[in-house]
Parts: structure tokens; C-alpha cells; sequence
């Protein structure tokens, strides 16, 4: 290690403004407040993350040799109330030289963005790989990023030189040339020397890359990292390859997880003045999408498309509703309405909302978020013998497509599609080998166009189906709609599985 990087040994570390602010304000109510609470604002904080990490290990390394791995342990070891105390007196990095900095609080934005998503990706695909110390992951990919980090904090100089030569030259020859070593080496030797356990260290070593612990944290880490610059590179597919291997699922399911996460851990993570990966998020060319002059008249051809197929009798009478008009212009998605749609599902997870009120959110989200015309909820009928249509939207009163059905026995495409949670593009490529697999007189419904569908289950239990389309022929579909399609059909399936039940 060179005379410079003797600074980055361990010492006290500075800590966000807002880290500092929500720990103080859980100070205030410390007789109500969990280990768990602390530890997610914890772990929203790489520096915090790290100097929590160091105390505890330093002290109970002296005392037993036993090592802390995750910040919730650490916390109940610590005590909460005394943790509390002695985080009050931590220095603010917006308050100290190096926040000073412009370059140098952007660049630590930047780091602390990528070190959220990677540690949410890596939470997240570690619960699905039901592995039962997910934190340890999540604690892991956070410290992946924190040499650089106390290289940004402590020796700028070198910090600005490394990503000076990045341009120039690949990443392990520009670390080489500024810091006579690899960074991969450096994380080992600074992390260890920052009493960080070996557990945590060996899911950090390349070395043992073919365990499927260190593999998933590897692609997170790979993906957080690829996505600051875009979605397009064509790497991400060895990372997503991986995933799939480890979690023995889909690729597509991989996918529309990662996209989900990004836009999640965007969201909850909102505070800091860098963008998040999911800013980058694919859209689609063509002409932004005109803003309604009046929030309620936006609201109403939502309101009034949901249309729930219930028996005649069972429906309050009403006025016939006007025909709806029909499209001279192919439909354009708002992005900003899919991420309300998917921020209103994953906010209604505590069964606060109905099945109509929830089926509600999700076709908004098809429909103004993706700029899908035709949209079809289907559920399973009580006795489980068929997949009805409950909800339509963009689909005209005396449309036979309103009464869409069909028998689970049957072995037709969308039968088949029901026996696991699965997504269909029907396009041109597959018309061919799919539409004589769809029963003549759904063929008569559908018409012509492409189309989306996807079976929408809960665990093992099947809870419907979502169709979609733009409603004519030469209003095609494409590839980065169908992701987002998939991505809003997993988050409803989790959105149905915690529904109000009718009171």
C-alpha cells in the first residue's frame, strides 16, 4: 500500500446530513424504536454502514474473536440507546472540508447511489434464494464500494487521477498506475484492516466466485455498477445469465425484478442530489406525451373504463355509457404514471386496499403508463374451473372481447399459461407457432394485433390473467413495453396477494 493510502486506515468517518438527521430524530423516540428501524437508515449510508461495522467487531474481536456481519446485529450488541448517543456526535460530511468539494460530494453521491442499488439487487435476489442472512449480502455489497469511497474522502488527489485514467485505459490498469495495485486487492487488505469479519470478506473475493452466494452478490454488484452508464450494455445479459442460474428462474422474471428493484430503491432512496440507475430506465422515441390541463378530467377515462363484468343483476342501474371514441393515433406511454403504478402497489402491500381498488391502480398503470388500449384483468372463477374477465378497460360495452373466458381443463395457449407464472409476446416472430394454439373463438375477440398477457400468481396459488394490446394492428409493440409490462404484472401479483378481503 502506498504512503497516500496509509490515510484511508480506519479512523473516524463522516456521516450524510440526512443519516445524521434521522438518527437523531429516532433518538427522540428510542423507547419505541427497533434495531431494524436503525439499521435500514444504517444502511442507507456507506460510511455509516462501515464505522458501525468497525465498532462492533473492534470490541468483541478483543473480547470473544466472535464476528458481527450485519448492522442489526451490530445494533443489538451495541445497545440501541447507546448507539443513538454516540451517533449524535459523529461529524457531517456536508459540514466537513471534504464536503466542501463539489467533485468530491458528487463523486460520493454517486458511490452511495450505486452502493444502495447494489445492495438492494443483492438483498432482494438473496431473500428469493431464500437465503436466510440476506443482510449479510446486502452489508457486503454496500462495502464493495467503500475503498473508493474513502479514497474520495481522505486522498481526492488520487481519486481524480484514478477516474482521469479510467478514460484513457481499462479499469485495471488505470488502478494500477494510481494505486500500484488492484482495487480488488486494496478492498481486501483496507477492509480487513477495518475489522470487517471474514465472512463478510470471503463474499467479496473473487476467488470464490463459483459459490452461489458470492455469484449473485457478483452480477448485483455488476449490475449497479453498469447501469450509472445506461441499460444498454450488452454485459448486463451475463449478469442477468447468472441470476438465473442461482435462483433457478426465468430470465424474463430476472429482468423485470432487476428493472423493479432499481425503480424501488430510486424511490426510497431520493434524498441524495445524483441520479439513480433508474433514471436511465428505457424509453420509448417518439413525442413527449401532452400534459392535462385538469387533474380530475385526466382521472376520468380511467374512472369510467374500469368496468367490473358482474351478473346484470348484481349491478346498480345506471346510464348507458357513450361509446367510447375510437383511436385515430397509436397511444404513447408516460413513464412517470408506470412508476406511480408501481409506487402505488408497493405502498398498498398492508392490505389497505380493495380488489377494486387495487385492479384500479394496475390499469392505469397498463394503460397511461404503458399506452395500452385494451386491457383485460381475468380472474379465476370461485369453483377454480375457468379464468374469467373481471375488470376491462378501453374496451367498448358491446365488444365481445368483454366477455373473455376460457376453461382451465382446455390446452390452449392461455390454459397453458396458467400452470406457472409466465409472460406471452404474441408478434409476428411467434404468430406463426402460437395463434392455432388460441381456441377459434378467442381468436374472433382478439383480432388481428399483437398482444401481451401474463398468468399472475401468489406462491403456488394462481390468481388470474392480464391481457393487453393497442387496440389496431399498426399500433405495434415492443420489446422494452413488454419488459415493463412484465415488471407491472409481477408487482401486481404481490399487490392481489395482499388485497382487503370484503367486509
Amino acid at each position: 500500500m502506498t504512503a497516500s493510502l496509509e490515510r484511508l486506515h480506519p479512523g473516524p468517518l463522516p456521516i450524510f446530513r440526512r443519516t445524521h438527521a434521522m438518527l437523531s430524530s429516532l433518538g427522540n423516540h428510542r423507547e419505541q424504536v427497533t434495531a431494524h428501524a436503525i439499521a435500514k437508515e444504517i444502511l442507507a449510508d456507506p460510511f455509516a454502514t462501515l464505522s458501525t461495522l468497525h465498532t462492533i467487531n473492534l470490541r468483541v474481536s478483543e473480547r470473544s474473536g466472535a464476528e458481527v456481519t450485519t448492522v442489526e446485529h451490530a445494533l443489538m450488541m451495541l445497545g440501541i440507546s447507546a448507539f443513538l448517543d454516540s451517533a449524535r456526535r459523529w461529524p457531517i460530511l456536508e459540514e466537513i472540508p471534504a464536503g466542501y468539494n463539489p467533485r468530491v460530494l458528487g463523486a460520493l453521491q454517486t458511490l452511495t447511489r450505486r452502493a444502495q442499488h447494489a445492495a438492494w439487487q443483492a438483498r432482494d435476489f438473496a431473500v428469493l434464494h431464500s437465503d436466510i442472512r440476506a443482510e449479510e449480502v446486502q452489508v457486503a455489497a454496500i462495502l464493495h464500494f467503500l475503498p473508493e469511497m474513502l479514497i474520495w474522502l481522505r486522498t481526492p488527489d488520487q481519486a481524480i487521477a484514478l477516474q482521469r485514467k479510467r478514460r484513457r485505459m481499462s479499469d485495471a490498469e488505470a488502478e494500477h498506475a494510481v494505486l500500484g495495485e488492484s482495487l480488488t486487492s486494496l478492498r481486501q487488505m483496507l477492509l480487513a484492516d477495518w475489522n470487517i469479519p471474514p465472512l463478510t470478506l470471503d463474499l467479496l473475493n473473487p476467488a470464490h466466485i463459483e459459490h452461489p452466494r458470492q455469484a449473485l452478490l457478483a452480477a448485483c454488484i455488476d449490475i449497479a455498477q453498469r447501469s450509472d452508464r445506461g441499460w444498454w450494455d450488452e454485459q448486463f445479459m451475463n449478469s442477468y445469465n447468472t441470476l438465473a442460474g442461482v435462483e433457478n428462474t426465468p430470465l424474463d422474471s430476472v429482468i423485470a425484478t432487476v428493472h423493479a428493484n432499481a425503480a424501488r430503491v430510486a424511490r426510497s432512496c431520493d434524498w441524495l442530489d445524483a441520479p439513480a440507475a433508474a433514471t436511465w430506465g428505457p424509453m420509448i422515441p417518439g413525442p413527449w406525451p401532452a400534459e392535462p390541463d385538469d387533474e380530475e378530467e385526466a382521472e376520468k377515462p380511467i374512472v369510467q373504463a374500469v368496468v367490473e363484468t358482474a351478473p346484470p343483476a348484481a349491478r346498480p342501474i345506471a346510464k348507458p355509457a357513450p361509446p367510447e371514441p375510437e383511436h385515430n393515433i397509436c397511444p404513447m406511454p408516460d413513464k412517470h404514471v408506470f412508476r406511480d403504478a408501481l409506487k402505488g402497489i408497493e405502498e398498498h402491500l398492508d392490505g389497505t386496499l380493495t380488489l377494486n381498488q387495487m385492479s384500479a391502480v394496475i390499469l392505469k398503470g397498463l394503460h397511461s403508463g404503458l399506452g395500452l388500449s385494451r386491457i383485460i384483468f381475468a380472474m379465476l372463477t370461485p369453483d377454480a374451473k375457468r379464468v374469467k374477465s373481471r375488470f376491462t378497460l378501453g374496451i367498448s360495452a358491446d365488444d365481445p372481447l368483454r366477455h373473455f373466458e376460457f376453461e382451465l381443463a382446455g390446452k390452449d395457449l392461455f390454459c397453458q399459461m396458467m400452470g406457472k407464472m409466465q409472460g406471452v409476446w404474441l408478434n409476428e416472430a411467434n404468430r406463426q407457432k402460437l395463434w392455432p394454439m388460441i381456441q377459434p373463438k378467442l381468436q374472433t375477440m382478439l383480432g388481428d394485433g399483437d398482444f401481451f398477457t401474463m398468468s399472475l400468481y401468489n406462491g403456488n396459488k394462481p390468481l388470474g390473467l392480464i391481457y393487453a394490446d393497442r387496440g389496431k394492428s399498426e399500433c405495434g409493440l415492443d420489446p422494452l413495453t413488454y419488459t415493463d409490462f412484465k415488471m407491472l404484472c409481477l408487482q401486481a401479483a404481490r399487490g392481489l396477494s395482499k388485497i382487503k378481503p370484503p367486509s
